[in-house]
């Protein structure tokens, strides 16, 4: 175990210079690997606030899950509790999503983090590497299936503690009180817009992206003092709304209804809280995978194996060749066969769906439109802009003040 462990460990070094960490499952072991690997730049300030120092560096690992843990909203690692070996294995520090320096001023602001430590954690944060949230969990799925012999995919579970402006939704605020509920319901809708959109894509990238900034349960007011309860029905909201979301996608509605009837009897079998994070992302990846599945009925079934590779890795640097490998299919053969199918060519199914992800994110978001253009996979915000333009009709900044 231990040389495959460190084989693993040269590889993702030098083809993605994501580290991959193996320690034991204690919550000394977890802080003290935690503070090495943000090298120190947080150690004062999370050691004179309690509360910090549980968030950044003493995280709960779920065994057998992949966890999902943050610090400071953007530096992201991947953790796995192996119950057996009382270990656990670690990705990261990575970010997921590019980010300014004005970001960070904020993020650190919210935590009352003080504007001392921005350079030494800019400077940090600007040496990792960047790599989309879907990679990551691709990447860390495999290695660990890999290292405990799992068969199955792993559940995903996203940790990410409250933010602490969450909390002073608690306390007393007169004056600002009636501007905080407004925003907070204009963040309700425009995350639950963009997250039908992606689903009605069947883009299982851009929901995670969406599904990301807000937990199950924060969408909705609280109407019911059991959580558990009030987190079921807000899953229900979701089931339905995600429903009447694939009903005008050309996929037959005998296929919308029958899952959609059985996430309804799953809602109700859940017992514990805990499960609802997985939950809740199980259901994105169904219903996106039901839209990549049947949106395309009448295209041959490579070709939908294609489109449905494309949809799944829009951030990455897709070209015939590798899908074809992916696909174990001939690289020609399928570019033939796609163009003939799709009526365009491979690239130009790309970039029509790369563009469609900005649009949505463009529309959405506060992102920056070279973010937005990293974030669909395009180096070159230029020939971005040019690709928007073609398939939009408009340029990205045109688009965002329409």
């Amino acid at each position: 175990m231990e040389k495959t462990i460190l084989f693993l460990q040269h590889l993702l070094d030098c083809t993605t210079g994501v580290s991959l960490s193996c320690i034991p499952y204690t919550s000394d072991d977890l802080a003290a690997f935690f503070r090495g690997s943000t090298k120190h730049t947080l150690d004062t300030i999370a050691q004179q606030d309690k509360h910090l120092f549980r968030q950044f560096f003493q995280p709960k690992p779920e065994e057998n899950a992949l966890c999902e843990h943050l610090i400071l909203d953007c530096i992201t690692f991947l953790l796995y509790g192996d119950k057996q070996t009382k270990a656990v294995y670690i990705l990261g520090p990575v970010l997921t999503q590019p980010f300014s320096r004005d970001d960070l001023k904020s993020t650190m602001e919210r935590y009352g983090i003080p504007m001392q430590a921005l350079s030494p954690v800019l400077q940090f944060c600007n040496g990792l590497s960047v790599m989309s949230e879907h990679t990551l969990y691709r990447m860390g799925d495999l290695i660990v299936r890999h290292l405990t012999g799992q068969k199955k995919p792993l559940n995903i579970v996203q940790e990410a503690p409250p933010h602490p402006e969450k909390l002073l939704l608690h306390q007393a605020i007169p004056a600002g009180e009636n501007i905080m509920k407004m925003r907070q319901v204009e963040m309700r809708y425009e995350h639950s817009a963009a997250l039908t959109d992606a689903i009605r894509q069947g883009n299982l990238s851009l929901a995670l992206h969406m599904i990301g900034q807000y937990s199950p349960g924060e969408q909705t007011d609280i109407r019911n003092t059991n959580p558990l309860r009030n987190a079921q029905n807000y899953c229900i909201v979701l089931n339905t709304q995600l429903r009447h979301a694939l009903e005008e996608s050309g996929i037959h509605p005998y296929r919308i209804d029958s899952l959609s009837n059985e996430i309804g009897l799953e809602i109700e079998q859940i017992k514990n809280i805990s499960q609802m994070p997985a939950f809740f992302n199980n259901v994105i990846r169904r219903y996106c995978r039901l839209v990549q599945e049947h949106a395309y009925p009448n295209l041959k079934p490579l070709v939908n194996l294609a489109v449905t590779y494309i949809k799944e890795h829009l951030a990455d640097n897709l070209t015939v060749k590798d899908t074809a490998n992916a696909l174990t299919v001939n690289a020609n053969y399928l570019s033939t066969l796609f163009h003939n199918e799709m009526g365009m060519t491979f690239i130009d199914f790309v970039n029509k769906e790369r563009t469609n992800q900005a649009a949505a994110l463009l529309k959405h978001t506060n992102l920056q439109i070279q973010q937005i253009a990293s974030a669909v996979g395009y180096n070159n915000t230029s020939y971005f802009a040019k690709q928007f333009l073609r398939f939009q009709g408009v340029s990205p900044s045109h688009y965002r003040r329409g």
